[in-house]
C-alpha cells in the first residue's frame, strides 16, 4: 500500500511516516515510478510506533525495540528488552516527578515572600 493509505489506516500524517521510515522504524520498497510501497503489516507497526511515542518514548528509544514491533522479524530478547526499557522509562518520569516537585516547591517559597501565605 501507498503511504497515504498507511497514513489514513494509522491517523498518522503521510510526514510522520516518512519520519518513521527515515528513522529506520518502518521499511518500504521503492516502486520504479518513485512511490514507496509499504506490505501489510505497516498498519499495525504504525499504530504500535505511535503507542510507543504517545506513551513518552523517543524515537531512539522506539528504534531500540524495533525487533519487537509488529511486522518484524521475531527477535527472542523482546519481553526482556521490553521489560527492561519500560523500567528504565518509569525510573526516568520519576526522577523528573521528583525535579518537578523541587521546582514548585522553590516557587511556592517565592510567592511566600511577596504575600501573606
Amino acid at each position: 500500500m501507498k503511504v497515504g493509505e498507511v497514513a489514513e489506516r494509522t491517523g498518522v500524517s503521510v510526514r510522520s511516516i516518512r519520519h518513521y521510515e527515515r528513522a529506520g522504524l518502518l521499511t518500504a520498497t521503492r516502486k520504479p515510478n518513485g512511490y514507496r510501497e509499504f506490505d501489510g503489516t505497516a498498519v499495525e507497526r504504525v499504530r504500535a510506533i505511535r503507542h510507543l511515542l504517545e506513551t513518552g518514548f523517543t524515537v531512539e528509544e522506539v528504534l531500540s525495540l524495533s525487533g519487537c514491533l509488529m511486522g518484524a522479524a521475531p527477535d527472542t530478547n523482546c519481553g526482556e528488552r521490553t521489560l527492561a526499557l519500560y523500567r528504565d522509562k518509569v525510573a526516568k518520569i520519576e526522577q523528573q516527578m521528583r525535579t518537578l516537585q523541587q521546582l514548585k516547591q522553590r516557587i511556592e517559597e517565592r510567592i511566600c515572600t511577596l504575600e501573606p501565605c
